[in-house]
């Protein structure tokens, strides 16, 4: 599969409605994201390494925020950049709350939860805030940070 193929196959995962099929097929992508068969060229080995040790479920609301939207393909008619970006984030987090719901993990209200299910805040910087919770750490990213400071770009399978 080559770099054209994968990001139809995520396009198309999300243009489903994340079927079954689909979410395994995410799965499927994360799994080889993790033992290192699939790179994002837009992360940096460090970065590669750390968004694999998140989990799957990181690594999958990951490759959803990287997936082109319409925003991306279409500029604002009026070639309004902001206007853009603020459609493209609307997009990402439209995609990646539809994917949560469908697998079980969407929390409603993350402000009255948060210290239970985050743990204690322990740092915070221009992509993400880190929280403590005893033997993991949880790092929430803000997809506006991406929007600003990454274009789409590639991944690689490797054999």
């Amino acid at each position: 599969m080559n770099n054209a193929d994968f990001w139809r196959s995520i396009n198309g995962i999300i243009a489903d409605g994340f079927t079954s099929e689909g979410l395994q097929k995410l799965d499927h992508y994360a799994e080889l994201f993790i033992n290192g068969r699939l790179v994002y060229k837009r992360f940096s080995p460090f970065e590669q390494h750390g968004c694999a040790a998140g989990g799957t479920t990181h690594v999958v609301a990951s490759l959803l925020a990287g997936a082109e939207t319409a925003a991306d393909r279409d500029a604002a008619p009026d070639g309004n950049e902001f206007k853009r970006e603020l459609q493209h984030g609307a997009q990402q987090a439209d995609r990646i709350e539809r994917w949560a719901r469908a697998v079980g993990c969407w929390t409603e209200s993350i402000d009255d939860s948060k210290p239970r299910m985050l743990g204690e805040q322990i740092a915070e910087g221009g992509e993400a805030v880190v929280y403590d919770h005893g033997a993991t750490l949880v790092k929430a990213i803000g997809l506006d940070y991406f929007i600003q400071h990454y274009p789409l770009t590639h991944l690689t399978l490797t054999p």
